[in-house]
């Protein structure tokens, strides 16, 4: 591996193994050992803006942190969410209930007799 760093770096035996040790992959130590070569045209690149949110060092600490909690939730909701998919994909087994056909006659009790018992009677209906 410190052959490759080396070649791909171009660096010595000893810096390439140090950037191995510190960084255990090989693309990762090539990346460090990399210089950014310097081009003229940089001058006219505008820096990255930064934008000031107006919060705190610790609130910024506490949004961040609160952003990888909320990320990780997410990401335990959408396998169970996944897992009651499949099973909502099965349709339940009902059981069939016999409703008459629109063809079939259907007799309804008749209502009560039109008359009101007068106010004065002690007489009780059934409804």
């Amino acid at each position: 591996m410190a052959d490759l760093v080396m070649e791909l770096a171009g660096v010595d035996r000893e810096t390439a193994e140090k950037a191995i040790a510190e960084h255990k992959e090989v693309w990762l130590a090539v990346d460090a050992l990399i210089v950014k070569p310097v081009v003229g045209g940089e001058k006219y690149v505008p820096a990255k803006p930064l934008v000031d949110s107006g919060m705190t060092e610790e609130q910024e600490a506490l949004c961040k942190r609160g952003r990888w909690l909320q990320d990780k939730i997410n990401a335990v909701f959408s396998v169970a969410h996944s897992k009651t998919l499949h099973q909502l994909d099965d349709p339940p087994q009902v059981e069939s209930v016999d409703l008459p056909q629109p063809d079939e006659q259907v007799h309804l009790p008749s209502p009560a007799s039109s008359t009101s018992p007068q106010p004065d009677a002690d007489e009780k209906t059934t409804q």
